[in-house]
């Protein structure tokens, strides 16, 4: 097997599982003190399955502790890069299955793009330079994925709500 299609099988597994774990809280109160099983949980999250080439983006998951957008960047040297595509303004709490976030250009196979969650300043219109990244409330980085974009994408499907 190809070295290249094994390191991509593995990613997706490690992100597949680490997304069920991820979103999966049963009736526990996510990253509580309280909680025991030492797993913490952010108050915002994103989860983007693998992705076709072409002009859009599908996000399946989105979580915010308060409204924001969701904003598609090229990679610049292995760090998010300039805006391909926002999402409209997404409310706080949890939406599934966005509609897809429109892209500047289309995507190649092969290529790296992310998933960022940014804060709405409060206007409801995306300015990058007024809505800022949403932190990690657990490591203080910015919370986004790191998305593969493939022609052997396999269709994320529809998460029921």
């Amino acid at each position: 097997m190809n070295t290249k299609i094994l390191f991509i099988f593995v990613i997706i597994i490690v992100a597949v599982t680490g997304a069920i774990f991820f979103f999966w809280s049963g009736d526990r109160k996510s990253g509580s003190a309280d909680d025991s099983s030492g797993f913490i949980i952010s108050k915002s999250a994103i989860y983007v399955a693998e992705q076709s080439p072409g002009f859009s983006v599908s996000v399946s998951v989105v979580r915010l502790e308060k409204s924001g957008f969701v904003v598609i960047h090229e990679d610049a040297a292995e760090a998010p890069g300039k805006i391909l595509g926002v999402s409209s303004l997404l409310p706080a709490g949890e939406t599934k299955n966005l509609l897809p976030i429109t892209l500047l250009r289309a995507t190649k196979d092969g290529e790296i793009i992310y998933a960022m969650l940014h804060a709405d300043d409060g206007d409801g219109t995306f300015d990058a330079a007024h809505d800022k990244p949403v932190l990690d409330s657990v490591d203080g980085a910015s919370m986004m994925t790191i998305v593969t974009v493939s022609k052997d994408a396999a269709d994320p499907g529809v998460i029921n709500p």
